[in-house]
């Protein structure tokens, strides 16, 4: 696969690339978020680079779980879900679409926080005023017609614009070379660095994004016959989720770690960059992550309303009517949970995320037995790497389920 990918770059022009890697570029816009932002800026500002390995393995378990989706929808014709009610009945397939509709919920009001949280920083007046127009704006949006073409531009430009902050950001301050390579080496400084990395890695590696790949492919109408160019859209475009966290951390590390206060926000790092760096790098930092914020507030919800549509057996398109109505309900969800509560709603809602999760072992189960059966994939089924990245990633799935239990094991026991 790899080999096709470099021809594919060697031999097509530069529009038919970034027109190949589309539909994952949309899964990095939604992945990268003020969740997985703000847990790489705590990493580097509390460990330097030890962590720095956390977001590259990550992403590889991220391109094979999202490469396996895509293959389900090119070579089926179907989504993921469809195929599991034929294989697995109509049960699995409906707690599939549920739980993954309550897991992407669960993080909804971080979107709706995080677009309030920098057009305040940007601009001033009160975070939650913000968080209303930009999710009023979003519903404005995803009721608009041919959505997919939509998006993907709004992706595009949103991707773009948060390399060029982020990347920017860390072109401006500089990092340790040496120190960043040697943070390559997966190492775990203590249990709260290891509860860290699983956090970090669950932001990155989202089964329920990847498992969105299969409805993205059928957006685009892709079938088997493409087959053979469609890896480097996984490849490429994920790839991009993973350097735009790695760049990140790669920042926090260098102008937080060992010179300042660990910060634990994304605003708080662009506070922390302003005596570096100036008011420039205050600005790149807090700009990719209003942007990042924006695309996660409107893909987000898409996410999850597809899914819940899909399992109980709707249409999910993006332009059918029962994943634009639910769609909206998580936004307005999101947006009633920042307007009625103070403080963090992430924190709020650490309960129903862990409640959620239940999603991650259902989806990524259906992808990996999917992909590797013989009898829905024929020909196309997986190979011996993929499959071993795809059992490394569901021990990896395994781990955040029990680090998420174990957070809310350790809420209850305060209360006790």
């Amino acid at each position: 696969m790899f080999a096709r990918i470099s021809r594919a770059v060697s031999g097509g022009t530069v529009w038919n690339q970034i027109r190949t890697i589309g539909p994952a570029l949309v899964l990095a816009a939604v992945v990268v978020g003020p969740g997985s932002i703000a847990l790489s800026t705590i990493a580097g500002s509390l460990y330097g680079y030890q962590l720095l390995w956390v977001p590259v393995v990550a992403t590889v378990f991220m391109i094979a779980y999202t490469w396996m989706a895509a293959r389900i929808g090119l070579v089926t014709g179907d989504t993921i879900l469809q195929v599991a009610r034929e294989r697995y009945g109509s049960a699995v397939a409906t707690a599939g679409g549920f739980f993954g509709f309550l897991a992407i919920l669960a993080f909804q009001a971080g979107n709706n926080a995080g677009i309030g949280f920098a057009t305040n920083a940007l601009v001033g007046y009160d975070v939650r005023l913000w968080a209303a127009v930009f999710s009023l704006a979003a519903i404005g949006f995803l009721w608009l017609p041919d959505l997919y073409d939509k998006i993907e531009l709004l992706v595009k430009t949103v991707v773009g614009v948060m390399l060029l902050a982020f990347v920017g950001t860390l072109a401006t301050v500089g990092f340790d070379v040496r120190a960043s390579t040697a943070g390559i080496v997966p190492t775990v400084p203590d249990v709260d660095a290891a509860l860290l990395a699983l956090g970090m890695a669950a932001t990155t590696f989202s089964i329920a994004a990847a498992t969105y790949q299969s409805y993205l492919v059928r957006e685009k109408e892709w079938g088997v016959d493409q087959l053979s160019e469609k890896g480097t859209d996984s490849i490429l475009g994920i790839a991009v989720l993973g350097l735009i966290v790695t760049v990140i951390l790669l920042t926090s590390a260098s102008v937080i770690y060992g010179a300042g206060e660990p910060v634990f926000s994304a605003t708080g790092m662009a506070a922390q960059l302003e005596p570096v760096a100036g008011f420039g790098a205050f600005y790149l930092f807090t700009l990719g992550f209003f942007f990042a914020s924006l695309s996660s507030l409107v893909v987000n919800a898409l996410i999850g309303a597809t899914l819940l549509v899909d399992g109980l057996g709707r249409d999910p398109s993006m332009d059918g009517r029962p994943v634009k109505v639910w769609s909206t309900v998580a936004v307005l969800f999101g947006l009633v949970v920042v307007l009625l509560f103070e403080g963090d709603p992430v924190e709020l809602l650490r309960v129903a995320q862990a409640a959620a999760v239940v999603a991650f072992p259902i989806l990524g189960f259906l992808i990996l037995s999917l992909a590797g059966s013989d009898d829905v994939m024929g020909a196309h089924s997986n190979g011996r790497l993929v499959t071993a990245l795809g059992v490394l990633g569901y021990l990896a799935i395994v781990g955040i389920v029990g680090n998420y239990l174990y957070e809310v094991v350790s809420e209850l026991v305060q209360y006790l």
